[in-house]
């Protein structure tokens, strides 16, 4: 029996895994980009005490991003995501709920996809990429993957800003001198430890004005060319 569930959660996530975050030519984990390109992605929203904020200081200094977001969260915020699409921003799925893949069964996962994209749809929003939540992914959240055509965007870096034992001179300290040519930075506007998001709005005021003055451009996909100005 021991050996029959070993190899089951093998089956059913752990190499999936491996091949999906490492192998899998359908996962954008960089961008093939010419120049100075950068893409900033954020999971978890919208969240009404952060994304405001957050959106102001993209606006401040011009910058387009990625908001992977979360159903549930979307139908609350309905203002925020409109104001994302008004502000040249493009919204991909994380999910309805955030549970990760390898925790789902078939039924609970073809639910989450149904709803969230219900959700997003109602709001007039039509879904082209999508971010596993916590990066983990299953033969069954795979096969959906599939099925509703969605191009599947990783990153390159994070600065673990969802973290408590992280503060925003770090988050800052990881922009500015890690950030390199062709990465897709993963960020966060909701979730993770208490006020964490506030900690990322903080080091973003201070980070991108220099990631600017080093010369990088920000970029976000496009349905027809996986990232593009």
């Amino acid at each position: 029996m021991d050996s029959l569930l070993f190899y089951g959660v093998m089956l059913y996530s752990v190499l999936p895994n491996i091949y999906f975050r490492f192998f899998s030519k359908n996962v954008m984990r960089c961008i093939s980009c010419k120049g100075e390109e950068v893409a900033i992605t954020f999971d978890d929203g919208p969240d009404p005490r952060y994304t405001p904020q957050l959106l102001d200081v993209l606006k401040e200094h011009d910058i387009k991003a990625t908001f992977f977001v979360l159903g549930e969260k979307a139908e609350k915020n309905p203002e925020i995501i409109k104001r994302m699409v008004q502000e040249g921003h493009v919204i991909g799925l994380h999910a309805n709920r955030h549970i990760g893949a390898p925790f789902r069964s078939y039924r609970g996962m073809k639910k989450d996809f149904k709803r969230s994209l219900e959700v997003l749809r109602g709001l007039g929003i039509k879904v082209h990429f999508y971010r596993p939540p916590w990066g983990l992914v299953s033969v069954i959240s795979n096969r959906f993957i599939k099925e509703y055509g969605f191009k599947p965007i990783l990153w390159s870096i994070h600065a673990s800003d969802w973290s408590k034992y992280v503060d925003e001179k770090h988050i800052e300290r990881v922009l500015v001198d890690k950030v390199k040519a062709g990465d897709i930075v993963l960020l966060h506007d909701g979730r993770g430890a208490e006020g964490a998001p506030q900690r990322t709005i903080n080091a973003l005021h201070l980070a991108l004005p220099k990631l600017k003055e080093k010369g990088f451009k920000f970029v976000v996909p496009t349905k027809d060319l996986p990232y593009s100005t």
